[in-house]
Parts: structure tokens; sequence; C-alpha cells
């Protein structure tokens, strides 16, 4: 009954998300503008419907087919005054109230009671302007409160929570830390980051400083290399740890014609730690093209992630903190599987082999299959290593400037080291969703 609840109300906010996203969106949201100062309304609305068969691969008898919805609302308020000769002055407010409903999701983060509303964005800052005309436009940025901030594609820092404390895990409406002060230098083609950042709970309060530096060239790509220092966390493996990362994205052949092809990687070593000696790293490679000349422009590429486990006969503290992972480029970047990635294994411990094509029937419709292989870097105790295998179809419409829709449909199947761990059955999730933004 609930399940059943839960679907009609994801019909019924779909079907009122598309009669009202364009009325909504062409109302006045600027609520005051003059003499350079702007006050700004915006509105995010998102929901969702999941249904998942074998639970935990049929492990979990008692919850073996659940299904739960997830709804969240979050208003903004975003003000900047244009000073002309010294700059723009910037500042947001956004507070998000999220809930789950049914059974909750597949990893009991959330259940039908998680709800609540919770802050998500309040900061100041500056923008110079033409100020420092010579190091170009906007040359620097400082900003300070409770803001987003991510480097390269989010493969380490991107999102400063977890979502489970108040609802609508999958959704995620939060992603800032609670705490940052950022400064961005903006001087092309080489630009940088000097930051403070402080997570919320769910991510262990966790607090870190660091510099990050890349050189962009708008034809082939960035390349950049980063260093964080954890100085308090309440997880024993990030107190004191150094974080190196390097990284590169782009079409580095475009020159030669070869601009249908992608690359992309990164590598992150953490090391040292006040409480434990860590040494482990992580990485991902990859390799796309676009067959731009062929119908619907499809895209094939390949992508393999190696993140390292802690070995038990070893000092060293081996396994890899994914810290702020989070969603960039799309599909698998860098939740790897809408089942094993979301639910099970959290890019730590892993190595992953993923196949992904994409195509564009039309402009506004995105198409795509993606083939994960999952193996442990460390074996379970009774000497596994291969995980699973899952296989997500999934489709995005995005039927205007301010309505997305979203349907996934994912299956994975269990080898020797997920049914060991928890059983034999083949899973199953359905998910639609529906986000509106103005």
């Amino acid at each position: 009954f609930q399940n059943a609840i839960s679907r009609y109300c994801m019909v019924l906010f779909t079907a009122l998300s598309v009669f009202l996203a364009p009325a909504l969106a062409m109302a006045d949201i600027n609520l005051y503008e003059r003499s350079g100062a702007s006050l700004d309304f915006g509105l995010n609305l998102g929901a969702g419907v999941f249904s998942a068969d074998s639970t935990d691969f049929g492990g979990n008898p008692d919850e073996d087919n659940t299904g739960w919805s997830e709804y969240y609302v979050m208003p903004i308020l975003k003000g900047s005054y244009d000073t002309g000769e010294f700059g723009m002055f910037y500042g947001e407010l956004a507070y998000a109230g999220a809930r789950t409903l049914g059974d909750g999701d597949v990893a009991n983060f959330t259940d039908g009671d998680s709800k609540g509303w919770e802050s998500e964005r309040a900061y100041v800052g500056w923008r110079s302007g033409r100020l420092f005309q010579s190091l170009g436009e906007d040359a620097i940025d400082i900003s300070v409160g409770e803001q987003d901030f991510s480097i390269g594609d989010g493969f380490l820092i991107m999102d400063g929570q977890f979502d489970f404390k108040d609802g609508a895990y999958w959704l995620a409406p939060h992603s800032s830390f609670d705490q940052a002060a950022v400064v961005n230098i903006n001087t092309q083609p080489v630009r940088g980051d000097l930051f403070y950042l402080k997570s919320d709970a769910d991510q262990g309060d966790t607090e870190l400083y660091g510099v990050n530096v890349e050189h962009v060239n708008e034809t082939l790509g960035t390349v950049g290399a980063s260093y964080l220092k954890i100085t308090n966390s309440d997880y024993s493996n990030r107190d004191g740890m150094d974080v190196y990362s390097v990284r590169g994205q782009g079409t580095p052949f475009a020159n030669l014609g070869a601009s249908d092809l992608f690359l992309a990687g990164e590598y992150v070593y953490q090391g040292g730690g006040d409480d434990l000696d860590v040494d482990a790293h992580g990485w991902y490679g990859e390799a796309g093209y676009t067959f731009s000349n062929c119908p619907w422009s499809p895209t094939l590429s390949y992508r393999y992630a190696f993140f390292s486990g802690d070995e038990d006969d070893t000092s060293d503290y081996e396994a890899f903190d994914p810290l702020f992972y989070g969603f960039s480029r799309g599909w698998g970047t860098h939740y790897m599987g809408e089942i094993v990635g979301e639910y099970y294994l959290f890019n730590s411990n892993q190595k992953v082999h993923m196949v992904h094509l994409n195509a564009l029937p039309t402009d506004k419709l995105s198409t795509g299959a993606i083939y994960y292989d999952f193996t442990l870097d460390e074996d379970t105790a009774g000497g596994n290593d291969h995980f699973a295998q899952e296989v997500n179809l999934y489709a995005d419409y995005t039927v205007n400037d301010y309505l997305y829709l979203s349907a996934v449909f994912a299956y994975a199947s269990p080898e020797d080291a997920a049914e060991e761990l928890y059983g034999s059955d083949d899973m199953k999730l359905f998910q639609v969703a529906a986000f509106i933004s103005f």
C-alpha cells in the first residue's frame, strides 16, 4: 500500500511539473534590482520512486522486495552588489527539506521516518571584476561560509555530505561543506584554489586545508595537481593524513584532428596520519570516442578504476579513503553502479571495469547502457575477490529548461565475494526521478 502511494505521488509530482515548471520559471523571480544591487529567488524540487527485488542479493529474506520514495524542496535566495570599480560582492542562502517514505533505501541509510530540514548554503564572497585588469576579469574570487566546492570531476572532492540524516539519500540534495573558505585565482591559462573545508557529522566532521593548481586549454583540456592536509576528523584514518593528486581531462589530440577522442584520469596517494600509518592509493583511467558523424552521435567509453584495500598482515593502513567524491560527468562518475556503487561498495578496496555506451536520439533525450565488473582488491575472509557484475540501462529527458526526468533499470549478478557476504540471487532495481530548477 505504501509503495502504491509513493508511485501515485511520483506520477502526480511529474504531471504537475510538466504544467507548472514553465509557469514558475516565467514568474518574476528577480526580487530587487537597482544601482548595481540584485536579489533573486530560486527553487529546486526533486522526487524519486525506487523499487528493488532480491535485496542484499537475496541475503535478507525479511526485506527481499524493497520500495521507497524520496522528495526534497530547496528554496534559494541569491544577492549581489556590483561596485563597478572595486568588484562585486555576492552571497547565497539555501535551505533544503527532504524526506524518505516507504521501506527506506536498500542500504538502510534511510527509512520511512527519515526527514528533516537543514541549511544547505550560507556564504558571502567577493569577485575582483576589472580591479586587476592585467590579470583578467574576475581574476580573484574569495568566498567564506557554507558552500559547494569541487576539484576536477569530483573523483576526490565534490560532495561534503552523505545525505542519510534527513532522508533522500539517492536524490542527495545536500552537497555543501558546513564551513569553507576558498580563494580562487583565475589567471588563464593557469588557475588555482586555496581552501579550507569542514564537512558535517555524516562525514566525520572532517577538517582539511589544501591547494589546487590547474592548466586549462579550452581545446585540449585541463591538467592539474592538488595537495590536501586533514587536520581533524572523527575517523581515525583521516587524522593527519596527507593527500596528493594529479589528473588530466579533455581532448588532447584535438589539434591532430581527433577531437572526438576524450581522455581522463586521476591518481591519488594518501599517506601519513596521526593515529594510523596510512599508505593507500586510488586511480582511474578513461578513454571515450564519440562517433559524431553517425546517427544519434553514440559515444563508447571504457574506464578502469582501482582503490586499494587494507592488507591484514601489514602495520600500514592501506584502505583508500574516497573522501568527498561526487556525481559530475554523468552516470558512472564517480558512483559506479546504481546497485553496487550506491549501496555496497564505496570506492575503496575495489577494482572496476566499466564499459559505457551513450546515444542521443534527440536533443532532449539521452539514453545509454553501462556494464560493470567489480573485484575486491583484498579478498574476503573466505578468500574470494570477484564481487559482482552489473548492467545499468538509463534514459534522461530534458522536458524544458526547468524540468528534467530520469529513469534507470539496474541488474546486478553476485559473484563469489558477494555471495559470501550477502546472498546468491540476482538483484534488480528500477528508479524514476524528476527535478525542477528555476
